[in-house]
C-alpha cells in the first residue's frame, strides 16, 4: 500500500514477502502478532456444593480446546482441561491458527477404572461456552453431579487493518458429550462466555466425582508491530 504525500512515496511492507521489484529486498520477514487477553471472567457453574472447589487456568497465550475425563458408571468421575497455543499468521489478511493440544496435569475429581475420554473442538476452534445434565448420585443427597458436558466451540478470526487488527468470534459447534447418556438426568440451559470472548480455563468443585463445573474466559486481541517501512529508489 503506497501512502500518498508531497515528499518521496513510502511503501509499507507487512507480513512474509517475496522479492520486492522496487526495493529489490527478497523474503522480507516480520515478527507476527502476539494475542493478548482481558481480565478473566467466571462464568456461572452448574452442579452443587459439594467436594472442594478448584480453578486450572490454561499457561499464557494458551486458550481452552477441549476436556479429558473419566466415567464412573453413568457419571463424570474426573475431568481436565486441553489447551493450546493461539498462533497468529504473519502476513495480513491475518489467520488464528492453535497449535496442537496439552493435557493440563490437574485431575479434578477422580478419573474412575474405565477408558478416560477426549472430547476437543474442531481445528481453529476454541470453547466458547458449555451444556449438558445434572443427576442426583446419592437419593439421600440432595446436591446433584455432573452427568455430562457437551462443549459448545467457536472459531476465531481477524478483521481490520494490518496496522489494528481485532479479532471475532465466528460459527459454534458443539462437541458430542462427554460422561453420561443425552436422555438421562437433568439438562440445563447452555452457559457461554461473554460476548467476544472465549475459555481460557475451568473452575468448580470436585472430591471423588466433579460436582460444579464452569468456565473462566477472556477477550482475545492482537498486538502487532509497527509496520515497517521501505524507501522507494
Amino acid at each position: 500500500m503506497y501512502v500518498a504525500s508531497r515528499a518521496t512515496p513510502v511503501l509499507l511492507l507487512s507480513g512474509a514477502l517475496g522479492c520486492n521489484t522496487i526495493t529489490e529486498i527478497d523474503a522480507l520477514q516480520f515478527e507476527p502478532c502476539a494475542p493478548s487477553f482481558s481480565d478473566s471472567t467466571a462464568t456461572a457453574t452448574q452442579g452443587s456444593h459439594g467436594g472442594s472447589p478448584f480453578e486450572d487456568v490454561c499457561p499464557e497465550g494458551e486458550v481452552l480446546v477441549g476436556l479429558r475425563g473419566g466415567v464412573n458408571g453413568i457419571t463424570i468421575a474426573g475431568i481436565s482441561a486441553i489447551c493450546a497455543a493461539m498462533r497468529v499468521s504473519e502476513a495480513h489478511p491475518y489467520t488464528i491458527s492453535l497449535t496442537p493440544a496439552e493435557i493440563i496435569p490437574n485431575v479434578r475429581g477422580v478419573m474412575g477404572s474405565e477408558e478416560p475420554e477426549t472430547q476437543v473442538c474442531p481445528p481453529g476452534a476454541a470453547v466458547a461456552g458449555f451444556e449438558g445434565s445434572t443427576v442426583l448420585y446419592d437419593p439421600n443427597d440432595p446436591r446433584p453431579i455432573l452427568l455430562r458436558i457437551s462443549l459448545v466451540c467457536a472459531s476465531l478470526h481477524v478483521e481490520g487493518p494490518p496496522e489494528a487488527p481485532t479479532t471475532r468470534l465466528g460459527e459454534t459447534t458443539h462437541t458430542p458429550s462427554l460422561g453420561g447418556p443425552d436422555d438421562q438426568g437433568d439438562v440445563f440451559q447452555p452457559i457461554h462466555c461473554p460476548p467476544n470472548q472465549i475459555a481460557r480455563g475451568i473452575h468448580g468443585r470436585s472430591g471423588l466425582l466433579v460436582d460444579a463445573f464452569g468456565l473462566g474466559c477472556a477477550e482475545p486481541s492482537l498486538a502487532c508491530p509497527a509496520v515497517p517501512a521501505a524507501s522507494e529508489e
